[in-house]
């Protein structure tokens, strides 16, 4: 299986994307398999590619406003209010949403 990581944001954003840098740790995909697009009208855009024979499988998650951005820190907030104190990551967020 190929991986390639895309990752597209606003024009004059320097370098490869934290979180395009984190998406590619985690997959174990070196830096030099992200591509990175700068273009006018875009505030973020992460896809990743996974490609098998005679198929491929995308994941892409796409912020259309800058709104996003905040909206996320209040559904993280809301979703810790009742936890206990600690560390948590992303993933402790949001299994309760998928968990079956």
């Amino acid at each position: 299986m190929d991986i390639e990581i895309i990752e597209e944001h606003f024009k004059g954003k320097d370098g490869i994307s934290g979180t395009a840098l984190k998406i590619a740790e985690a997959l174990e995909v070196e830096k030099d398999e992200i591509n990175s697009v700068r273009v006018g009208g875009i505030v973020g855009k992460h896809e990743v590619v996974f490609g098998f024979p005679f198929q491929t499988v995308r994941l892409v998650h796409e912020s259309i406003s800058r709104e996003a951005f905040g909206s996320g820190v209040i559904f993280v907030a809301e979703n810790l209010r009742d936890k206990k104190e600690g560390l948590f990551n992303f993933e402790d967020i949001l299994t309760p949403y998928f968990a079956v």
